[in-house]
């Protein structure tokens, strides 16, 4: 009984946790020292980048702050930020 209870808990921390992430949709300017720079509506801000998190690129695990660096400046995408960092981002295919 104690099991489901906190099996319960931990699902419940997990749904949680992602509802207080947003997806930004805007345009990359920049990435430099662990810092993306995101245009958003003509106005440009600026966020850490998780320096563990991975996404995916042509079916391969990468780390975020390796595939930003490949990015190019104007490429639009849509970028999860959770506490002024960004924990995902995902290129705006053509």
């Amino acid at each position: 009984m104690f099991r489901k209870f906190f099996a319960a808990i931990a699902a419940s921390m997990l749904v949680v946790g992602g509802l207080f992430a947003d997806d930004i949709k805007g345009i990359f300017k920049k990435y430099d020292d662990g810092k993306v720079t995101i245009s958003v509506d003509d106005k440009e801000k600026t966020y850490k980048v998780d320096k563990e998190a991975k996404v995916k690129v042509k079916k391969e695990e990468v780390l975020l702050t390796e595939a930003l660096a490949k990015w190019k400046e104007g490429q639009e995408g849509t970028f999860t930020v959770k506490d002024d960092t960004v924990t995902s981002a995902k290129k705006k295919r053509k």
